[in-house]
């Protein structure tokens, strides 16, 4: 079976330049049925001059009405809340599969029973120098909170 490639093929080549050769006629047939006038005798078989205008006007309403309001609508009905702890944290890396990420409580229980079960860290082989170390602890991030402006200034300033 053939790889899937973007790249070009014969048979696109081939499909691209009907496709190019279609619309150009479509959009040349159009232009001359928006700008011949009525006596020729064809307009008994046409729609109305009046749709020459009124569709590509149409379309361009559709397409601004899907890129400024339905596009978004479906962007923010997909985005999580924004108390949401899916928009800090991603539940599936926090705690073990199976258990659901309900509240930072629990992410700090997990913390807490996770610190008391591994207290003493067991050493880890270096491929480097051939020889077992022991792991460097950090000290956990401190919790979110919100930080006074004041504060901010005074850490950033001083």
């Amino acid at each position: 079976m053939p790889e899937h490639t973007p790249a070009p093929t014969p048979h696109r080549a081939v499909y691209g330049f009907a496709f190019y050769m279609l619309f150009t006629v479509l959009f040349l047939v159009y232009v001359s049925w928006a700008l011949l006038p009525v006596e020729f005798g064809l307009h008994s078989y046409l729609p109305d001059k009046y749709f020459a205008v009124f569709v590509p006007f149409l379309v361009m309403v559709f397409a601004w009405f899907f890129a400024f309001l339905i596009y978004p609508a479906i962007n923010l009905s997909m985005t999580v809340d924004v108390d949401s702890i899916a928009s800090v944290v991603d539940p599936k890396l926090a705690l073990p599969k199976g258990t659901e990420f309900t509240s930072w409580s629990q992410l700090q229980k997990g913390k807490d029973i996770e610190d008391s079960t591994s207290k003493k860290a067991s050493p880890v082989n270096c491929n480097l120098c051939r020889t077992f170390h022991q792991p460097v602890t950090r000290a956990p991030i401190a919790p979110l909170r919100f930080l006074d402006l004041q504060e901010v200034n005074t850490a950033y300033y001083n």
